[in-house]
Order: structure tokens, then sequence, then C-alpha cells
């Protein structure tokens, strides 16, 4: 029985050693995504609106309660670094919505996912697991936290407000504000995005 689990053991190691390492840092398992309406003529336009503040989309804004939003410094940290790079990219940012080409909408939310699962080869073999035939459940979980951006078009030409250009950054939250991290995702969607440069 020792030699069984200690060639077991002896296995397992030499699989796991056969695959690349994991990730070592967060935002290597961040992702971002974006969209656009291939048939709206972005070098039309040159000036946009925002928001000063990034509302938080939780179940409580749906139920019709107050809104929450991402707390200071981060939400104006980040609304800058958009800003920035509507600039870099031609683009005008005007304070009144109506007066505006395109109004940029942020916002914000996160997901939390637990998990649990119970040693699946103790009903089989109950000495391998050690304690018999009971096991107990390993109890996981993480969080994401997602940052969207919608460009919206309105006006006299279109129906109802169109979706022009639609960004997501999505990623693993460490516990702490990294807004160098999200910074880094928001330039990246620009970068994916080389229909938005006018100028």
């Amino acid at each position: 029985m020792k030699r069984l689990i200690m060639y077991t053991t002896i296995m397992t190691l030499v699989l796991v050693s056969c695959y690349p390492d994991g990730p070592e840092y967060y935002e290597e398992l961040d992702i971002v995504l974006t969209n656009y309406e291939k048939d709206y003529d972005f070098s039309s336009s040159g000036t946009y609106a925002m928001p000063d503040s990034i509302v938080k989309i939780t179940g409580d804004i749906i139920a019709g309660e107050d809104r929450e939003f991402i707390k200071e410094p981060y939400n104006k940290m980040i609304i800058d670094q958009i800003e920035s790079n509507m600039t870099a990219s031609g683009w005008s940012r005007v304070e009144d919505p109506s007066t505006a080409d395109l109004v940029l909408f942020p916002a914000a939310w996160t997901n939390t996912t637990v998990y649990y699962w119970y040693d699946y080869w103790c009903w089989y073999y109950p000495w391998y697991c050690g304690w018999g035939y009971y096991s107990y459940p390993s109890i996981s979980s993480y969080t994401t936290g997602t940052l969207v951006m919608h460009l919206i078009a309105d006006g006299e030409d279109f129906v109802e407000p169109l979706k022009v250009w639609t960004a997501a950054v999505n990623g693993l939250l460490s516990g702490v504000q990294n807004v160098d991290r999200i910074n880094r995702a928001i330039d990246k969607a620009f970068e994916q995005s080389p229909y938005l440069i006018i100028n």
C-alpha cells in the first residue's frame, strides 16, 4: 500500500513538471475585449461627453436603489486615463452631452465565484484519502472585476441610441486597488481600436 502511494505521488510530480509554469502575476490573467459598429464613420465625429463618476453595476441599482460609484482616488485616475486615450486619438471632451457627437459611459462590477469539491477518488479507494470513507469538501473562491466602456451615438440619424464602441476589461482582483494595472488594460483597449483615431 505504501509503495502504491509513493508511486502515485512520484507520477503526479512528474506529470505536473511537464506542464509550463502558470501565471505569476494577476495581470497575466487580464482580458481586454473590444467591439465596434463597422458601419459607423468615426471620422465624422470629434467630440464626446463623459460623466465624472464610474457607476458600479449591482443588483441594488437594477432594483431601483441608490447608485454606487467607484471610490476616489481610483475613480478619477481611471477617468483621467480614459480621457488621456481619447485625447491622444483626436477627440475633444465637452461638458454638455447634448452637444457632443458621442457619449462615453464607463461602468464597473465585480463577481465572486465560490466553488467546492470533494476528493472524488475516496469513494473507490477510501484508504487513499487517509480518513476512511469520509471526505471533507475543499472550498475556494476568486473575484473578478470588470470595467466596461460604451461609446453611444444618438441623434436624428438614429432611431435609438447606438453603441458604436464597446470595451471590456476583465481580470482577477488581487485584493488591492492596482490602478496601474487597470490603466495598462485601458491603454490596451485603445490600442486594439485604431478606428477611434481621428487626428
